[in-house]
């Protein structure tokens, strides 16, 4: 019974770590892909207003979706879109397109950005 509470326990632990997730994650490596990173809700109910994505070593600079109402800024190592605010209780999709990196698991840090508040997420793309 230990055993099946601890498989739950931690099930639950990741799942709730998953609010901001990729809707593929895996592809070939070196490939030409568009990911879609899903924004499923707010900070405790407040709005989004920002969602910053640090690209992981060895990945391209990649091109953003552009979206109504969202301003975009670009670095060398991230992408940013500004805006909205995108209320909690609805999900949006921020889109980024690239050439993916060698084979092996990357992750993706996520700094989602709230009128009052912050979360910190990541989001792991395996290439094979």
């Amino acid at each position: 019974m230990k055993k099946y509470l601890m498989a739950a326990a931690l099930l639950a632990a990741t799942s709730a770590h998953a609010h901001i997730s990729l809707e593929q994650r895996e592809f070939a490596a070196g490939s030409y892909q568009k990911l879609v990173f899903r924004v499923g809700h707010g900070c405790n109910g407040s709005p989004t207003v920002a969602v910053s994505i640090r690209l992981p070593e060895g990945v391209a600079p990649m091109r953003p979706m552009l979206k109504n109402g969202w301003s975009i800024e670009r670095t060398p190592d991230s992408l940013t879109w500004r805006g909205g605010p995108l209320p909690d209780d609805f999900y949006e999709e921020f889109v980024m397109f690239g050439k993916l990196p060698a084979a092996g698991n990357h992750t993706f840090k996520i700094v989602q950005s709230c009128q009052f508040g912050t979360a910190n997420w990541e989001a792991t793309l395996e290439t094979r």
